[in-house]
């Protein structure tokens, strides 16, 4: 009796230590003007944001025969991934359905 009760709460308190990994962890507020200061590294980012020169890139248009090839070749591709996740699912569920076929219809 006693071994089961240290098993199940060493047990308890390992599933609530892992169940702490899954949450965010709670801060504490350390003072009001801890809140209103705006970090450096926003500051820098922001600067730097304004220094790119993008008026290298090239772009255009795509001509609507252009976009009909391309959704078609985007299509066909599609298609082919669905039907190999369909029989990568048949195949990890053969088992379960032969477990199945054993469990009802043996003697």
């Amino acid at each position: 009796m006693a071994r089961t009760s240290v098993l199940f709460i060493t047990m308890l308190a390992c599933a609530m230590q892992l169940a702490a990994s899954f949450t965010q962890p709670v801060q504490v507020a350390r003072s009001v003007s801890a809140f209103k200061a705006v970090p450096a590294t926003f500051l820098a980012a922001k600067k730097k944001k304004s220094d790119f020169d993008l008026s290298s890139i090239e772009s255009r248009d795509l001509t609507r025969e252009e976009m009909l090839d391309i959704n078609k070749q985007n299509e066909e591709i599609m298609n082919m991934e669905l039907q190999a996740m369909t029989v990568f699912s048949l195949v990890l569920s053969l088992p379960i359905l032969y477990l199945c076929w054993v469990a009802f219809y043996s003697d």
